[in-house]
């Protein structure tokens, strides 16, 4: 058996890594207001201090902007800073990337049956919403890391199963590292490649709003299964 380092994270990392889940789940903008620190310190159950902490983190990484009286409010930044420039950047190798690919076919595929089944008319507004503006962003010449995780990041809450959203939250960074990984494989590739995936994703908004679990499983299956494809396919470099 093959033994590797582990890097214990401080609390107030661990704090940071859960802002940043906060922010990408909520959708949160430039000029947003994050919640203030008892807030924080009562939904983690953690110090004061320890929230402070990781507040000044994202502080000093350009994330946030802390304002006397007005408390934390989010700075305009990209997606891949949140990934990129903080602790909870991932350093995967193809073993564990095709770990996650695979959890991601069990865990999404059954939740677009499900979102099927059981999404609000509000939530499939906002699937359908996720999926145009993913497809402005790429019209813009933007990769669309966030949007493509807040499409699939939806879908899952859809299922209205608080057991699915846990799950999905609780490796959200190795789920939106993976997406990073494919969506910057896709630019190197052709605009082909872009324009199927945004086929393959209306075929799983269609397939929700129709309110056709079967549909919307095989079309889940068969866009994840593409993705791995060409990720495999490409020989892509970790």
């Amino acid at each position: 058996m093959n033994l590797t380092s582990i890097q214990k994270k401080s609390l107030s990392e661990e704090i940071v890594i859960q802002i940043i889940q906060y922010i990408r789940n909520e959708n949160l903008k430039a000029g947003d207001k994050l919640p203030s620190e008892d807030r924080l310190v009562e939904k983690f159950q953690v110090s004061k201090t320890a929230v402070r902490e990781a507040l000044s983190i994202l502080a000093s990484k350009g994330i946030l902007e802390k304002r006397p009286g007005i408390g934390s409010i989010l700075r305009e930044v990209t997606g891949s800073m949140l990934v990129e420039d903080l602790t909870t950047q991932l350093i995967i190798n193809k073993q564990s990337l095709r770990e996650i690919l695979e959890f991601r076919r069990v865990i999404e595929v059954e939740a677009a049956g499900l979102a099927a089944e059981r999404a609000t008319e509000e939530q499939m507004i906002k699937i359908k919403e996720a999926h145009l503006e993913l497809i402005h962003q790429n019209q813009n010449g933007e990769i669309g890391i966030q949007e493509d995780y807040r499409f699939h990041y939806l879908i899952v809450v859809s299922t209205n199963n608080s057991i699915f959203e846990t799950i999905f939250n609780t490796i959200s960074s190795r789920i939106f590292e993976a997406i990073k990984i494919t969506k910057k494989q896709s630019v190197m590739l052709s605009q082909q490649y872009i324009t199927e995936t945004h086929e393959e994703q209306q075929r799983i908004t269609d397939a929700i709003l129709s309110k056709d679990p079967n549909a919307a499983r095989l079309e889940m299956l068969n866009h994840l299964h593409k993705n791995e494809e060409k990720l495999w396919n490409n020989e892509l470099s970790l």
